[in-house]
């Protein structure tokens, strides 16, 4: 099944990736799943106190 994301490489902190890898496990997501969770999280809170972020690219 075709998708639309995009495979990256991540470097994380041995700690981060500890406490990340405990998260996942407690939550029953995959590492990647709570990874792009969190990042979500992130985005759409900075976005209700910043305004809509461009895509890379499209500045204006």
């Amino acid at each position: 099944m075709p998708t639309n994301k995009i495979q990256t490489g991540l470097r994380l902190p041995e700690t981060t990736y500890g406490k990340m890898r405990t998260l996942a496990v407690r939550e029953n997501r995959s590492l990647n799943n709570l990874i792009e969770y969190v990042l979500q999280q992130y985005l759409d809170a900075y976005e209700t106190e910043h305004g809509t972020i461009p895509m890379f690219g499209e500045e204006e």
